[in-house]
């Protein structure tokens, strides 16, 4: 079986249960991206490992980033919103 079918399968399997859970009103499009959410791509799933692999040596490395107030403050300017 190829990759293909075997996601067509999987994601035939997905959208049963979900339509029979009681998601019927739920678009193709919508079960579409939660089956993503839940199965990536290898390629995706590559991408995605590699990145928390850089933050946590980041992290090892002693960088923190950047301090949640200090980000929502630059937004917040960056767009004139008022922080009140």
């Amino acid at each position: 079986m190829t990759m293909i079918e075997r996601d067509l399968v999987s994601f035939t399997n997905f959208a049963q249960k979900a339509i029979a859970s009681g998601s019927g009103d739920i678009s193709i499009d919508e079960l579409f991206d939660q089956w993503r959410a839940e199965n990536p791509s290898d390629a995706l799933y590559s991408e995605n490992l590699a990145a928390v692999q850089a933050a946590i040596l980041d992290f090892k490395n002693g960088e923190r980033g950047t301090l949640v107030g200090e980000h929502s403050a630059q937004l917040r300017q960056q767009f004139g919103v008022s922080g009140e």
